[in-house]
């Protein structure tokens, strides 16, 4: 199914671009962040044709005074989220016995902000216990999803293949 037209999307820790280039090809007006200088240069430069349906700008997600001050509240149908989530530090501070009220403001906090009304959020990560032992520090357990996913309105869940990717799709 096809974005409607003007349909906004945020590709949140984007890389090479690959997956925010995807959306854009899809009909999405893209914005693709990263907090590595190297990546944003790196995805403008391979993605420079798909402009302006797909703009690459640096911004440190995890600081909730840049995000504020830099996206629109409210301002995007979808927000992705792409092998980032199990590297954010809200994410690990739960993990190591922060209560949740205590890891606030949480990243996942911030994308319910930026969402339109009916928006997604698709995270796709990878599950700890899918994971080799060695591997297993970049996956999320059970209970950090139970943490990312609670007050959503609706919600499903897809696993991806057979090496523990599982994608969550999240409305508000």
């Amino acid at each position: 199914m096809r974005p409607r037209v003007g349909a906004r999307a945020l590709d949140i820790g984007c890389g090479l671009g690959a997956y925010a280039a995807a959306l854009a090809g899809l009909g999405y007006d893209t914005l693709a962040v990263d907090w590595a200088d190297a990546a944003v240069s790196a995805a403008r430069d391979r993605y420079a044709d798909v402009e302006p349906r797909l703009r690459v700008r640096r911004l440190d997600f995890e600081d909730a005074d840049e995000v504020a001050a830099r996206l629109p509240r409210a301002g995007f149908d979808l927000v992705t989220m792409r092998l980032v989530l199990a590297f954010m530090a809200d994410k690990r501070a739960v993990a190591m016995g922060v209560p949740p009220a205590r890891a606030k403001p949480r990243a996942w906090g911030r994308v319910r902000g930026l969402l339109a009304p009916g928006g997604a959020w698709v995270v796709t990560t990878p599950l700890v216990e899918r994971l080799p032992q060695e591997r297993q520090y970049i996956g999320v357990t059970a209970e950090d999803v139970a943490v990312v996913t609670e007050g959503w309105g609706r919600g499903e869940w897809y696993d991806l293949d057979a090496g523990g990717v599982r994608c969550f799709v999240l409305r508000v």
